[in-house]
């Protein structure tokens, strides 16, 4: 089947397929990653299989529905096969593919593509919504795979000998033969074929080569963009299809290019920049640890001078633990003696009030001898006056006894109140003594845990001295980052700058 008739039969088929899809198109997004659905008239177009299926055993044409997916084509409803034979239903069109660029700009593509293995000749045409965004594609596709393709050799030689004919034929019906204008006829005729020769390799060779290298320069000279229509299948088709095949992947090569060297240079700049504020708080965090290392030394030889005082308070604290229980000793005694007093005190007053009695008996007694020696007369007298002596010495005595016993009273009162204040000062003393012992105690962890706090701020002390050498290792290295950042930075600009040259859509 000749080139011409295929692109008429395709773009027949293309006509039918946009007729049947001839609503209004609108895209919607999916839920759970799953494709767009796609809307042709209110109708929903993804996994309709049926009417291509229909179109495809009514004209021997495949066709498929693409579904735009961000910067993709995604098949939706198919009646293309998988080199395995399942439906190609939800695979992208390759982006290496030549309508690929095309489709994206809002284009038409159409000629010969390889789909899943398989030569077809192709018609790719765009759909878009009311806003005119491109937002799907109507694929239609023959296979031609099975059918022969003349080389451009082969169509060469059939042009020639097609033209011999042709002008044999025309000359041998216009001139008898033998006559003067056959000859000259005879003469010419290699001439007028070699003209028709040198017109058709110019059409069928010259001119898509010549095109092909243009092409090729326009690419070489970093237009991209640069695709050429192949309605051929010949030795020049496949060599103009490999010169579109170079542009899209060189257009997909540069783009990533591009795309890694802008990523590359924004992701250097943040390097850059956190490699500066990187620098800046290590220098920062180095001063800190600096100025903790001093402080950790100065707090060091203050937990060392508190561990001394403590073990010199914990010394004091025994001396007077002994000093409190000496005195606690030496009220005990107190004690021991106010009580002895107490107790002779309380004898003597029993004692004085015995000798009061006496007093008392004796100073009845004398009344009743005196009484006696009146009623004896003159015979009594000197008895009365003897009477009368003891009883004035009964008097005193009983006198004497009360101011004693009062005396005595006031100091046993005493005593007692000097007894209970000396019990009162030995609790007291036997409180102050466990007060002493429990602060002698906490004193004693106070100097241990100032002995342990000394040995472990000692420890901090030289993993500080360690983190603050890593800190400045680590600062030599941040700036040794930010430098070589810095020249990725300029490497990517380069790189930026030399892919700045091509061409490409979009």
């Amino acid at each position: 089947m000749l080139p011409g008739s295929l692109t008429r039969r395709i773009g027949a088929a293309a006509r039918r397929f946009a007729a049947e899809h001839a609503g209004a198109f609108s895209l919607e997004a999916a839920a759970g990653g799953q494709p767009p659905l796609l809307r042709c008239g209110g109708q929903v177009l993804n996994g309709d299989f049926a009417p291509i299926d229909r179109f495809t055993e009514q004209t021997g044409v495949r066709a498929t529905v693409f579904a735009r997916q961000g910067e993709d084509f995604v098949r939706i409803a198919t009646s293309v096969r998988k080199q395995d034979g399942e439906r190609a239903i939800g695979t992208l069109l390759d982006r290496s593919h030549p309508a690929y660029r095309a489709l994206l700009a809002g284009r038409p593509y159409a000629g010969y593509a390889t789909v899943f293995g398989r030569q077809n000749m192709t018609r790719y045409d765009p759909v878009r919504d009311a806003a005119g965004q491109v937002v799907g594609v109507l694929y239609v596709g023959l296979d031609v795979s099975g059918i022969p393709a003349l080389g451009a050799a082969a169509r060469l030689a059939l042009s020639v000998v097609a033209a011999q004919y042709a002008v044999g034929a025309l000359a041998w019906l216009l001139l008898p033969p033998l006559q003067p204008a056959w000859l000259a006829v005879s003469v010419a005729l290699p001439l007028i074929v070699a003209a028709l020769v040198y017109a058709l390799a110019q059409r069928g060779i010259t001119g898509p080569v010549a095109e092909g290298c243009a092409a090729a320069q326009r690419i070489a000279a970093g237009d991209l963009t640069t695709q050429m229509h192949v309605s051929r299948r010949d030795e020049v088709g496949q060599m103009l299809q490999a010169i579109n095949g170079i542009g899209v992947g060189l257009t997909g090569l540069v783009s990533q290019v591009r795309q890694g060297a802008e990523g590359l240079r924004v992701a250097t700049r943040e390097i850059a920049e956190g490699n500066g504020d990187l620098a800046n708080r290590t220098e920062q965090q180095a001063g800190e640890v600096n100025a903790a290392a001093s402080a950790l030394e100065q707090l060091t030889a203050t937990v060392s001078q508190n561990a001394g005082h403590a073990q010199q308070v914990n010394g004091l604290m025994a001396t007077v633990s002994r000093t409190s229980a000496q005195s606690s000793e030496a009220v005990d005694r107190v004690v021991a003696t106010m009580t002895e007093m107490r107790d002779d005190a309380h004898r003597i007053r029993d004692i004085i009030g015995i000798i009061d009695s006496i007093a008392f008996q004796t100073n009845i007694l004398a009344l009743n001898a005196a009484v006696e020696a009146a009623r004896a007369g003159e015979q009594g007298r000197g008895f009365a006056v003897v009477a009368s002596e003891v009883r004035a010495l009964a008097q005193r005595s009983s006198g004497a006894a009360r101011e004693i016993r009062t005396l005595i009273s006031a100091s046993v009162d005493r005593a007692d109140a000097g007894g209970g204040l000396v019990d009162a000062a030995r609790v007291s003393m036997q409180g102050i003594s466990g007060s002493i012992s429990e602060v002698t105690r906490l004193i004693e962890g106070i100097a241990t845990a100032s002995g342990q706090q000394s040995s472990g701020i000692e420890g901090i002390h030289h993993s500080v001295e360690r983190i603050e050498q890593m800190t400045q290792q680590n600062a030599a290295l941040v700036e040794e980052a930010a430098a070589a950042a810095l020249r990725m930075r300029e490497q990517a600009a380069g790189l930026a700058d030399a892919t700045a040259k091509f061409k490409t859509a979009g």
